[in-house]
């Protein structure tokens, strides 16, 4: 009974690991269709679940060199090549925007496959450096971007935009209301938002994990925009509140991480 016990305790962290590689699938099917909100919402179910993984792996305590080699799989697809996949197809679809052929198709190819490398750079230097099974202390910073926190804040970004371009209907009431429009130039500068993420995933940034904060009031934010969070992904509602915490989380702690002593 106790290995059939100890297997199923593994299985669990690594089923939820294989959930995201399969939301990354759809994602880049998605895509492929032209349905670019379901691609974008399938990332974010990547991200969602990307949170479980770790935390059932934790509690019950399975943890492991194959689970840590996985989640980097999971998270190369699912944040890395889906989101730079979706991002080439939309902006090179796009009628009014000079991305389908010449030049400009060129640049954001180079910028497209800049994204992907520095995930694989990302995850390549985070699983080096993670080396679960020797026992050491976990790191209580990550150096660089998460792959996680990049993708999902490129994709809930674009689903904001895309909510309120013309002719779209999705993601609940619209906070922002009617009245509020995206301009077409708005998605000019998608590209250079990508290349901002890559080089955060690639550099040697320092970034307190969440939940390290000792302040009440720190914990408390940080567990009701979770909680947010999560209802608002699931149920493909209000992007437009979606992005803010992320944003502010990456903005704010790569100022903490500069002052910290770590850095």
């Amino acid at each position: 009974m106790t290995e059939p016990i100890r297997l199923a305790r593994y299985l669990v962290p690594n089923l939820i690991t294989m959930s995201s590689l399969v939301f990354g699938m759809l994602s880049l099917t998605a895509s492929h269709r032209g349905d670019y909100e379901a691609a974008a919402w399938w990332v974010i179910y990547a991200v969602l679940f990307d949170r479980l993984d770790g935390l059932s792996a934790r509690l019950l305590r399975a943890t492991s060199e194959l689970g840590v080699h996985l989640d980097s799989f999971a998270d190369f697809l699912g944040f890395g090549v889906a989101p730079a996949f979706l991002m080439m197809s939309f902006l090179s679809g796009h009628p009014l925007l000079p991305f389908a052929d010449g030049g400009g198709h060129v640049v954001l190819f180079a910028v497209c496959a800049a994204w992907v490398l520095a995930a694989a750079f990302r995850l390549a230097r985070y699983n080096i450096n993670a080396a679960p099974s020797t026992g050491a202390p976990a790191p209580t910073v990550f150096f660089g971007v998460p792959t996680t926190l990049a993708g999902g804040t490129l994709m809930i970004s674009f689903l904001a935009f895309l909510k309120y371009a013309p002719g779209r209907e999705f993601g609940g009431t619209k906070l922002l209301g009617d009245g509020v429009i995206t301009s077409v130039s708005v998605w000019w500068y998608f590209p250079v938002l990508m290349l901002f993420g890559a080089w955060l995933m690639v550099s040697s940034l320092p970034m307190p994990k969440v939940g390290l904060a000792r302040s009440r009031v720190a914990t408390v934010f940080v567990l009701v925009n979770l909680v947010a969070g999560y209802l608002c992904g699931f149920f493909h509602l209000f992007p437009e509140y979606m992005v803010w915490p992320p944003t502010l989380w990456t903005l704010l702690f790569l100022i903490w991480g500069q002052a910290s002593p770590t850095a």
